[in-house]
């Protein structure tokens, strides 16, 4: 599967530049989904954040530098992104439980996180709900900012979220009942767009906008688009959320014959309730569109024409192969043609004029 192998190209890349920069846009680029996604679904299978990952990684090949005598304190600690050999001894010793230091000596004990590697697992067992909806634009009235896409192990909010709940949420919600600004189909919706800048993504978090803005707050749209929607019976901490977002690219969308749609942001839609019960349920939106397929070429009289992004022009029919006895099968590499059969060869260095048929 195509996530699978994008997982292992990650680990495999992070190995590659632990002592250099490690970009969370190139590992979510070999998966094939946003910043935001990749973060959920590698803490989720993982069992560990990315960032965290990253660390003891990194902290376990320094112990192994140090251990093997390659270099000073100071410059491993450079190696490993750390700025100052205090902040590297703090980091070692809180991962190893010994100082940099003590490492070199014999009989100190340290710890070893090996590579992770992602293995195919048969899944499906439990149905997984979902259904198609094509809406319109609309807009969110709330707080718009910068989100840290890295998941934690815990409940806490993101500083965003942080900032969204202590000063926006209070007057969105109004007191509740007919005052309250947060309405179906979305409620409490956060929107977070799929590109990322500076390892960031632009997200917005509030309530449809119908008409009424509240001081200070910001209004956004969404553009039109066809929706995967995934109703979540779960609390919206983790590990809940991670597990949601690896079953919808793992296991739903690989099948589904959709692809996801970049240009859109997705969102998670969160109704009245206990957030924390088990009981609860609250949507992800996937942006999707139907995956290409690839198009046969159209046989017109005696020309051959391909689709506008396959060929720009319509192509004399013999030169492709083409006569009455039917078509040879052709491959394109960029800049010449092949013809597959050897009648097709000889019809290829015979250049009739169009409209004639070639000898055979």
């Amino acid at each position: 599967m195509d996530w699978l192998s994008g997982l292992n190209q990650a680990v495999e890349y992070m190995e590659k530049n632990l002592s250099g920069a490690i970009r969370y846009e190139d590992m979510a680029r070999m998966v094939g989904c946003s910043v935001y996604e990749f973060s959920r679904v590698f803490s989720f299978v993982a069992g560990v954040p990315v960032s965290e990952y990253i660390r003891r990684r990194r902290l376990t090949q320094a112990a192994f530098d140090l251990r093997q005598g390659k270099g000073k304190v100071i410059d491993i600690a450079l190696k490993y992104g750390y700025d100052s050999p205090s902040a590297f001894a703090r980091a070692f010793k809180e991962l190893h439980g010994a100082a940099p230091s003590a490492a070199r000596r014999e009989g100190v004990l340290l710890k070893t996180y090996p590579p992770v590697s992602f293995l195919l697992t048969i899944r499906g067992e439990h149905a997984m709900e979902f259904r198609i909806e094509k809406r319109e634009a609309f807009q969110i009235v709330g707080l718009s900012g910068w989100e840290d896409p890295e998941c934690g192990s815990d409940d806490a909010l993101t500083p965003l979220w942080r900032e969204f709940m202590d000063r926006c949420n209070p007057r969105l919600y109004n007191g509740g009942g007919g005052d309250s600004l947060y309405t179906g189909p979305f409620w409490q919706v956060a929107a977070y767009r799929f590109h990322t800048e500076g390892g960031r993504m632009r997200t917005m978090i509030g309530a449809q906008y119908r008409g009424v803005r509240p001081e200070g707050m910001a209004v956004e749209e969404v553009p039109a688009a066809t929706w995967a929607v995934f109703p979540i019976a779960s609390p919206t901490g983790y590990p809940h959320v991670p597990k949601a977002y690896t079953r919808i690219l793992t296991e739903w969308l690989p099948q589904s014959g959709w692809r996801r749609d970049e240009a859109v942001p997705h969102l998670q839609s969160f109704p009245p309730g206990d957030a924390q019960s088990e009981s609860y349920v609250w949507e992800i939106w996937i942006p999707v569109a139907k995956k290409h397929k690839r198009m046969a070429p159209l046989v017109l009289g005696e020309l051959f024409f391909f689709p506008a992004f396959w060929h720009t022009r319509p192509v004399p029919a013999h030169i492709f192969g083409a006569h009455k006895g039917g078509f040879h099968s052709w491959r394109f590499p960029i800049g010449r043609f092949w013809p597959a059969s050897l009648s097709a060869r000889r019809a290829a260095r015979a250049t009739p004029a169009c409209g004639q048929w070639p000898a055979w």
